[in-house]
């Protein structure tokens, strides 16, 4: 029956060896990332651009951390495991006694190198597959103080590897960070080890591995860019600039106070325009077409406000203003228009009374354009 298990374990570790150099290849992340996740693990690597999220995690795993968790990290990582996750802590960095300690634990420095370590216990916690040694290669050991930890590897006295369940959760500490790299899952024992423990996890469990540094929300480094902006009194500088800059763009050509009336009071009157265009073209006896441009002008205006053809006779003209409410009570605008059709040659006195008739009925009649219109012309 033990040559069966042991020809059992064996197909196992070679099946596991060769999984293991088919990581070997170049990919994203340390050796261990590559493993979990062909593990069928959901395996989230704790950066600084991705801190730790344990309320999203199962299992959090730190692999040769070189900076120590902060007190808080520390108590988030208590809590994490009290509630029921698993932590796994894999080094032997001096920067871990905080997170040893609260677990009451000790790393204790070997007068010589620990290249081996043996099971300890006589009932292995992996049954199935028991493992009797592992290559830790660790100068560390550690000491439990005042707590019941199980010691799962080590020598004699000298303790590499132990696990305790504090709360509902389960915790592993090893004292050796060669153990889960790359060269030390090439020993049998590592990658037997290695698969043990991770038959214990849940299937398609939630890991979160950090290597070498453990960031959380606390922890982790503010952006290169935003730093230098708010941070330097050179960024500070630019910042001042853009601002300054911004608002000389949005206020260019802005006036502040009281709105102005949009009615232009100092406004030239038409009769001044007409006056002055008839002096201009009095040289040339043009009197006659400036007439006929007021005349012109003013059936437009009319014709817009009664909407009625301005090219109609001016006796058709009259009679569909009339129709449609065109006011002439006093026969001012017959005789307007008539004024307006002399064919004959006008005086510059004459121009400038019909020019001021004409203003003056706009605006009793109230037409707007007349005004501007005779204005532009001239």
């Amino acid at each position: 029956m033990r040559i069966v298990r042991t020809s059992i374990l064996s197909v196992i570790l070679l099946a596991f060896a060769c999984f293991l150099n088919s990581c070997d290849s170049p990919g994203y992340g340390p050796v261990l990332h590559q493993i979990l996740n062909k593990l069928k693990f959901r395996v989230a690597e704790i950066s600084a651009a991705y801190p730790a999220r344990l309320d999203r995690c199962e299992v959090l795993f730190l692999q040769a951390l070189d900076k120590a968790p902060t007190e808080k990290e520390v108590r988030d990582i208590q809590g994490f495991v009290n509630t029921g996750g698993t932590l796994i802590v894999a080094g032997n960095n001096k920067v871990l006694d905080g997170l040893f300690s609260a677990y009451g634990l000790e790393l204790q420095e070997l007068t010589a190198r620990l290249e081996y370590s043996e099971r300890i216990i006589e009932a292995p916690l992996f049954p199935e597959h028991p493992v009797d040694e592992v290559r830790t290669g660790t100068d560390f050991v550690i000491e439990a103080i005042g707590r019941e930890v199980v010691v799962l590897y080590g020598r004699e006295d000298d303790a590499t590897i132990v696990t305790l369940s504090p709360g509902v959760g389960r915790a592993y500490f090893i004292a050796s960070d060669y153990l889960f790299t790359r060269s030390g899952l090439r020993h049998d024992g590592n990658a037997a080890f290695l698969y043990n423990l991770m038959s214990t996890l849940p299937r398609n469990a939630r890991i979160g591995l950090a290597d070498r540094r453990y960031y959380t929300l606390e922890t982790k480094p503010p952006n290169a860019f935003v730093a230098f902006v708010f941070r330097t009194p050179g960024g500070l500088g630019a910042i001042y600039i853009c601002l300054t800059f911004f608002l000389f763009l949005v206020l260019r050509g802005r006036r502040f106070g009281k709105p102005l009336d949009a009615e232009e009071k100092n406004r030239r009157l038409s009769a001044e325009y007409v006056h002055a265009m008839t002096a201009l073209y009095q040289k040339g006896n043009t009197r006659t077409a400036v007439l006929r441009h007021i005349r012109e002008r003013f059936k437009a205006d009319l014709g817009a406000r009664w909407r009625v053809n301005p090219n109609l006779e001016t006796a058709t003209f009259l009679e569909e203003l009339a129709l449609r409410g065109g006011v002439d009570e006093d026969g001012e605008l017959r005789h307007l228009m008539v004024d307006l059709d002399a064919s004959m040659n006008i005086s510059e006195a004459r121009l400038l009374d019909i020019a001021r008739r004409v203003e003056t009925y706009c605006e009793t009649a109230k037409i707007g354009r007349t005004k501007l219109s005779v204005g532009r012309s001239f």
